[in-house]
């Protein structure tokens, strides 16, 4: 093959990938961008404060369904949690009155990097997120994290029940994509400032 060929074919191949990490990015974009996700921030890694985050998990959850019972749509989603943030503080501050803690928390939302996520084979790619964010004390321990909408997951992770909201199931395909996506994303997380958690 003529060595013109041979620039021609490397031009087609390149294009083609590009156009797959596109493709593949654009897919991710659509599921960050409809996701709305919860994340509760222990004060420190010790086990009390873990503990804590525990009970904080458990006494918060008890709100979403009539939080969200009604929503429609991502944005509504988003609404509905910033107005709801002063009565999920409320909820919050006072389970950590009740325990003890001696310390109070903090309810925001905000734009929050997760890495990709993988659950029940079912995946969330990695990126930026919408998340309610609830800080306990300081807010520097391991964190909980669950999915508000487009469905309540209430488990650790991405535990969807059926595919009707856009959630993408792992497959050897979606991996080469996703592998793809995430190359993608770290070249251009070089150049942009990111907020990290590690999610247990």
């Amino acid at each position: 093959m003529k060595k013109s060929e041979l620039s021609i074919l490397a031009s087609l191949l390149l294009c083609l990938f590009l156009v797959f990490v596109l493709d593949s990015d654009r897919q991710a974009a659509a599921i960050r961008n409809s996701t709305l996700r919860l994340h509760i921030i222990a004060r420190d890694d010790s086990a009390l404060n873990q503990h804590i985050k525990t009970q904080v998990k458990q006494a918060t959850e008890k709100l979403w369904p009539a939080i969200y019972c009604d929503v429609e749509n991502f944005d509504q989603a988003v609404k509905k949690t910033q107005d709801s943030l002063e009565y999920i503080q409320q909820v919050t501050d006072n389970t950590l009155k009740n325990l003890d803690a001696g310390y109070t928390s903090q309810c925001t939302v905000e734009q929050i990097y997760f890495d990709t996520t993988k659950a029940d084979g079912k995946i969330l790619p990695r990126g930026q997120y919408t998340a309610l964010t609830i800080r306990l004390g300081e807010g520097r321990g391991k964190n909980w994290w669950c999915i508000l909408y487009p469905e309540i997951s209430l488990g650790i992770g991405a535990e969807y029940e059926e595919d009707t909201t856009g959630t993408v199931y792992e497959t050897d395909k979606f991996r080469v994509k996703l592998k793809a996506v995430e190359l993608w994303q770290k070249a251009k997380s070089i150049f942009t400032d990111t907020e990290m958690y590690s999610h247990i």
